[in-house]
């Protein structure tokens, strides 16, 4: 069920808020959520909403977050942006489609992009605490939903739709992409597709090799509406991207993903006495992509997904409210690596093997390397069990709030089978075992209405993440990082204790909102640069590691209505990470300090905005992870909205970086060689009927 909530109460209880619409949206639609009242968003929440999104121009979903406060963008050149929640990254921060695990290789490397398109999305929403266990484990750092229209939820009874085209200079970039939506009252029909490419972009040194891209992509959906029973719809997806990847030897290094993905999803209202919703998501993937050194495709990974989740939304029992469900998911990843050219995953099944190690084995300080296909085919079960509840309270005198908490246990096995892999490069029998975990997760968060004008909130939290297959069992290269991984089968799971005190203050024309927290770690996984290069490339060698961590920082908004057409924010956000053992203690690719100040005047059809960032040197780093000077960079943007046969259309005009300032991404792996793009004018027009 969709909920619409007043601005000014969203301002009071969100940690992060869309910069663009802060001051100007009358409501907001958070669809992540299944809260009963306007009062009722506990959790931090960040909704780039339909309006931010026709304006952006931006090309990956890392880019769109990057300028809102404690999110960072792990970019691997302009094909690859996947977001960094308060210095965590990785499996800690889930990407979902409608809802779904996106259920790409992101996570297992920087260079994989997320197949998460956002040219034609309705909403983006970035999710912390209790409310995160309605979509999985392990989701500490938080989760970050792309929704679009492809399954209608609601009645429509026109057509409607959006036709989108944009260039830019640097690169000379182009998109172009449609949506239509046409229902009768019971049935509702989407239609989806864009294409998008784009050359080398330049920095201010000059134009970085290798860094062009393309995508294109599109959907279908159709579904059946009723406001009174509720729906049912299918949708096809697919979405395919080649990308370059910048490198030190200008080499012709390529990435080409592509995803086929099918969902049906039903909602019924009120089934039952005492239910008032009961939703379910099925959702099946196949995903595919190939790594080139041109023209040899020297790597080969498929993965297949399944995912199934149903959720119970009951009616108020003893002044609770809330959701309780059970989530499955099966993911299988197999993979080809050679050198003379992969064009299928191999099958050393004929072969014979006595369940021993073989003898391709290179000892090099302790460490063992093989050079064969690096990971066994695996398979990853999950079976999930979640609940979140939550209730107001009030004491005379004190004021009143929300109480609300989240509980989640998960069961997940890892399955190994080394047919892909030659005997002679296989570790022994018992090796491949099979992997189980218990990981639970507990949250508890609380608002204080102290008064009309300040909210005062606390999260406190258990969690939990069992490791991933590829962090457990990879042994071999990663080509496009440059860098060698070794395997860790004796990986547990993570605890994290987390704490989050945000306060906001409203008044009549200015919001500011404060958040300060604290995560520890026990037995935090991260990845550790070892003292050696491999010896097949001389490459870096990595290897994941357990040790206790602990993260912590702040993030701090205030937001100032000057008159009637003008208004200003200004953030800061900063985080500090590091290893509570041994003497190399901060964590690698740690976001720096950032400050922004936006001016924006709007005044009739036209708005324009000036906007300057600031990051930080970031000297506070890893074994061998080089520092990072700091740099600033001034944005200027215009939108005018007009009407063509009696159809709104919106133009934007955004000159980025316009000194052409030097600067590198601290979060990328490609830091060195792919630096920050240089001055940059972009021109899109968005037409609606």
């Amino acid at each position: 069920m969709l909920y619409r909530f007043n601005l000014a109460r969203i301002m009071c209880v969100a940690l992060f808020i869309p910069l663009a619409h802060a001051v100007e949206l009358d409501t907001v639609v958070v669809k992540s959520t299944h809260q009963s009242s306007m009062r009722n968003i506990v959790q931090p929440v960040l909704v780039v909403d339909e309006e931010a999104l026709k304006k952006s121009q931006a090309k990956s979903l890392g880019e769109l977050l990057e300028q809102q406060p404690g999110i960072s963008n792990a970019s691997f050149g302009p094909g690859v942006g996947r977001p960094v929640l308060r210095g965590l990254s990785g499996s800690r921060v889930k990407t979902l489609v409608n809802g779904q695990d996106s259920s790409d290789l992101s996570a297992m490397s920087s260079d994989h992009a997320p197949m998460v398109e956002i040219t034609n999305s309705q909403q983006v929403e970035v999710i912390l605490g209790p409310a995160t266990v309605l979509y999985g484990s392990g989701a500490i750092g938080g989760i970050v939903n792309v929704l679009d229209r492809s399954i209608h939820q609601s009645p429509i009874e026109e057509v409607q739709g959006s036709v989108k085209a944009g260039i830019s200079s640097n690169d000379n970039a182009q998109v172009l992409a449609a949506e239509v939506n046409a229902g009768n009252g019971r049935w509702a029909m989407h239609i989806n597709g864009f294409d998008k490419s784009s050359n080398d972009y330049h920095s201010s040194e000059g134009r970085v090799e290798n860094s062009d891209t393309k995508s294109q992509g599109g959907g279908i959906g159709i579904s059946r509406t009723s406001d009174e029973h509720g729906f049912i719809g299918m949708s096809l997806h697919s979405l395919d991207q080649d990308y370059g990847v910048p490198n030190p030897n200008d080499s012709e290094t390529r990435v080409r993903p592509k995803q086929m993905r099918s969902q049906l999803s039903a909602a019924w209202l009120n089934p039952v006495a005492g239910i008032d919703r009961w939703e379910t998501h099925l959702s099946h993937i196949d995903y595919e992509h190939d790594e080139l050194t041109l023209p040899v495709t020297e790597g080969l990974f498929d993965k297949e997904s399944f995912e199934a989740n149903s959720k119970l939304q009951h009616a108020s029992f003893a002044g609770w409210q809330g959701t309780i469900g059970i989530q499955f998911s099966q993911q299988e990843i197999k993979l080809c690596h050679d050198h003379s050219g992969c064009s299928q995953i191999p099958d050393y099944s004929d072969q014979s093997w006595h369940g021993e190690q073989g003898n391709l084995f290179t000892q090099q300080e302790g460490l063992q390397f093989v050079h064969d296909t690096p990971m066994p085919i695996t398979k990853s079960t999950n079976i999930g069990y979640f609940l979140v509840e939550n209730k107001p309270w009030g004491i005379a005198g004190i004021g009143d709030g929300l109480f609300e908490f989240g509980a989640r246990i998960d069961t997940k096995t890892i399955t190994a089978d080394p047919v892909s892999i030659q005997p002679s490069s296989r570790r022994s029998q018992d090796y491949y075992a099979e992997k189980n975990f218990l990981p639970m997760t507990f949250s508890a968060a609380s608002i204080w209405n102290i008064s009309n004008d300040q909210r005062l909130s606390l999260s406190l939290s258990r969690a939990q993440r069992a490791p991933d297959a590829e962090e457990m069992y990879w042994n071999g290269d990663h080509h496009a990082t440059f860098s060698y991984q070794l395997d860790n089968i004796d990986l547990h799971e993570e605890t994290a204790y987390t704490a989050d005190v945000v306060w906001n203050i409203t008044g009549g024309n200015y919001f500011i909102k404060t958040s300060v927290y604290h995560y520890f770690f026990n037995d935090f996984i991260y990845n550790d640069l070892k003292d050696t290069t491999d010896p097949y490339h001389g490459n870096a060698v990595y290897r994941y590691e357990q040790k206790d961590a602990r993260f912590f920082g702040f993030e701090f908004s205030w937001e100032q209505q000057i008159n009637n057409t003008l208004s200003t924010v200004l953030n800061f956000d900063a985080v500090r990470a590091e290893l509570l053992e041994g003497d190399d203690k901060y964590i690698p690719r740690l976001p720096p300090a950032t400050a922004s100040l936006h001016i924006k005047w709007q005044k009739d059809n036209w708005l324009l905005a000036v906007e300057n960032f600031w990051l930080a040197e970031q000297d506070r780093t890893a074994r061998n992870e080089t520092s990072t000077p700091g740099f600033q960079k001034l944005n200027l943007k215009a939108d005018y909205i007009s009407r063509v046969f009696q159809k709104e259309l919106t133009t934007s005009l955004a000159i980025n970086n316009v000194f052409n300032s030097s600067g590198t991404n601290h979060v990328s792996y490609l830091k060195e060689f792919a630096p920050n793009p240089g001055r940059n004018i972009q021109l899109q027009a968005q037409l609606y009927f």
